[in-house]
């Protein structure tokens, strides 16, 4: 068992300090080590964060047991002092720090990765984020929030609101300029200044200027005939998709108004670190719009209401993973946990806000109820304290403390307890600095932003699907688009009439593992749960495939009754190393049997006809190669045969592969392993393979090739 009582912050995850003071005493024989070497940060910065968590006695396990948990460093770099800023104000605070990063940057002493802004509570964040935006700084914070703050999601944003309230100018005019349309702004500012006299939409004007007659003695509104084209554009397009959203989803609207633009097309024949963190940022924000439709539905209204209230909540239902490139890390103290950086700047550290204001317990609990130890002190304050201490040993090398007297409010806020408690100094020492007028006004003066620095490939395990595999060996680029930017794309009508089928056929075994039939309107239920408009072509088109589904279902439900199956293994994960560094992982549809006599089996919706077609498919299949391997490498041989169950036709493909059969696979694997590793994306365009590629449209060498 391994624990640290100091850097217990999770209780309302469980972890509670209790459990860490009462180990001993309910094992008893146990013994007691303690690791004092750190191998993470200088000896300044442990003896700063020693000094403040020893305002934890007596409810401490050094003080209880009588142990000495003072941290000794085995590291010699980092031999600054922990410093600490006091500003007069908040955007002072954030300048200063976004100005000491770009400096460092600029100047090649350090990497953007090598900073972390620590916060205490995520909406904090938002103004250290605009000053690193108005400092050219690379930066990721994991938080919704900080997804919104990205310049191609505000415009997305924009695009769903102006659809949704046609009398919203200001989204109008900010799709207008956009990189969609990008319409002169002499023109799009003289009819949003006529706008705002005259009390009509930007829409409005954008649809009557020509026919207006202006009063006598005022001039008649002339735009230029660039902009008059390019806004008309904007008036018909946003028009037309309303009118489309009645049958489709936010989401696709929106997907087909970007790829009409060729917003999508024009990142992806860009190769540059700024388009591909472009691309990215747009497909986490369709993740996130697939999400909010699933909870609240697709309609246009719903889902830009439900996005306004992510951005302002500052919710976190998507992880980012920007490894790819040097950002600055920005982030909650309790998300920092377990991590470490070469600098650390823990910001707004002012009283009320770190620690913050206890809050009441909505029902408190009397005393003779409670399983903790209660301390001695005040329970709130210790919580907070080890927090604080956990953010001041995420730095390896320097720490900065940060607050201002001013954060908007009337009152002068005062400097954190704990940054007095871990510098030993009285509050008296702390004035804020003014800030300098000269200062003030170069905020507004606008830096070179700094370029994306792609850093050099991972060298742990490279991580590998069935999936990922095929497409790579089909074509590189494709895995790119899928795997490494992760473009957006809707879903052909194909993967949801399949993926809907998989999950029925998978819902009904996982019940007869468990010793519950289902019956016939359970299995279209669940068929109906996982079904989705995306992709048809039209209400009829989706109608017909429905009712396809569903007969289809029913006669695997009669099969069933009349000669039931029972598989040893449903959706089951697995992961598996090839080398010591390339790591497969998916999961198998259905096994029959174990060990050597297995059968693993994958259901398919392709329509095939032919038995020897069916047989040919399933012996030439990488995706049931790959299960193959994976069974051996799981139980030690390989499976009896593998079967491609087509569900349209009925038919079964069956292969048995022997050791030598697999070898190309292997080989094949090795192969996507080195290409990708190496950043070999080169596309592979052939007539068949493009026409089914998901990314015909938005791929330069699709279009000019095939």
């Amino acid at each position: 068992v391994v624990a640290d009582d100091d850097q217990s912050i999770y209780k309302w995850r469980g972890a509670a300090i209790s459990n860490v003071l009462k180990f001993l005493e309910n094992y008893a024989s146990s013994r007691l080590v303690v690791l004092t070497h750190n191998f993470r940060s200088s000896q300044e910065i442990l003896d700063r964060a020693y000094r403040l968590v020893r305002h934890n006695d007596p409810d401490r396990l050094e003080v209880k047991k009588g142990v000495d948990k003072r941290l000794v460093a085995m590291s010699e770099r980092g031999k600054e002092p922990v410093r600490f800023q006091f500003f007069d104000t908040g955007s002072s605070e954030a300048d200063w720090v976004a100005r000491t990063i770009r400096d460092a940057v600029a100047t090649g002493r350090r990497k953007a990765s090598d900073f972390a802004i620590l916060v205490r509570v995520k909406r904090e964040a938002d103004a250290f984020l605009r000053a690193l935006n108005v400092a050219g700084v690379p930066w990721q914070f994991s938080g919704a929030s900080g997804l919104f703050a990205r310049e191609e999601c505000k415009m997305l944003v924009s695009c769903l609101r102006a659809l949704a309230d046609p009398e919203d100018s200001l989204s109008w005019f900010h799709v207008a300029s956009s990189p969609l349309y990008a319409a002169p702004m002499h023109d799009l500012a003289l009819l949003m200044a006529k706008a705002k006299r005259t009390n009509f939409s930007l829409r409005h004007w954008i649809a009557t200027w020509e026919a207006f007659t202006p009063p006598e003695g005022e001039a008649k509104i002339s735009l230029s005939e660039s902009g008059a084209a390019c806004l008309k554009q904007v008036f018909e397009d946003i028009t037309r998709l309303l009118e489309q959203s009645r049958r489709r989803s936010a989401g696709q609207v929106l997907y087909q108004w970007l790829t009409e633009r060729g917003f999508l097309a024009s990142l992806t024949r860009v190769e540059s670190s700024e388009s591909v963190a472009q691309l990215q940022n747009t497909a986490r924000f369709f993740e996130q719009l697939r999400r909010v439709e699933e909870m609240v539905g697709g309609s246009i209204a719903e889902v830009s209401h439900h996005v306004e209230l992510l951005e302002a909540l500052g919710e976190e239902p998507v992880e980012e993973d920007d490894a790819w490139a040097e950002r600055v890390n920005v982030m909650t103290v309790h998300k920092s946990k377990g991590l470490e950086f070469p600098v650390v700047f823990m910001v707004g550290l002012i009283q009320g806000r770190f620690p913050g204001n206890r809050r009441a317990e909505p029902i408190e609990l009397p005393i003779e109820l409670i399983a903790d130890i209660l301390p001695e002190g005040d329970y709130h304050l210790q919580e907070e304290r080890r927090l604080f201490y956990v953010g001041m040993t995420r730095a390896q090398e320097e720490l900065y403390l940060t607050a201002a007297a001013n954060y908007g409010g009337k009152s002068t806020r005062k400097p954190s307890v704990f940054v007095l408690e871990a510098l030993g100094i009285p509050a008296s020492a702390f004035k804020p600095s003014p800030s300098d007028p000269h200062a003030l006004i170069a905020r507004s003066a606008v830096p070179e932003p700094l370029p994306l620095v792609v850093r050099p490939p991972s060298s742990g395990p490279l991580r590998l699907d069935p999936h990922g595999i095929d497409d790579y060996l089909t074509c590189p680029l494709r895995y790119r688009y899928s795997h490494v930017l992760r473009v957006p794309v809707l879903k052909h009508h194909w993967i949801v009439f399949g993926l809907s089928m998989h999950r029925a056929i998978e819902a009904f075994f996982v019940r007869r593992l468990a010793g519950r039939e289902m019956s016939e309107a359970e299995l279209m239920a669940e068929f109906e749960k996982h079904w989705s408009s995306e992709g048809f072509l039209t209400r009829e088109h989706e109608t017909l495939r429905l009712e396809q589904g569903k007969g289809i279902l029913k006669q695997f439900y009669s099969q069933q009754k009349e000669a039931p199956e029972k598989p040893t293994l449903i959706e089951e994960r697995f992961r598996f190393l090839v080398e010591p560094n390339i790591q497969i992982s998916g999961r198998f549809d259905r096994v029959d049997g174990s060990g050597a006599e297995a059968t693993i089996i994958d259901y398919k919706t392709s329509d095939v006809r032919e038995q020897k077609a069916a047989d040919k498919r399933a012996r030439e299949s990488s995706q049931m190669q790959v299960y193959a391997l994976a069974w051996k490498a799981l139980q030690g041989s390989l499976p009896q045969a593998v079967e491609l169950r087509f569900l349209l036709t009925g038919l079964t493909g069956r292969a048995q592969y022997k050791e030598e059969d697999l070898q190309e696979t292997l080989d094949s694997i090795q192969t996507a392993a080195q290409g990708i590793r190496q950043g070999n994306f080169q596309a592979k365009p052939e007539i068949i393979a493009c026409q089914q590629c998901p990314f015909q449209g938005i791929c330069p060498h699709a279009a000019s090739k095939c």
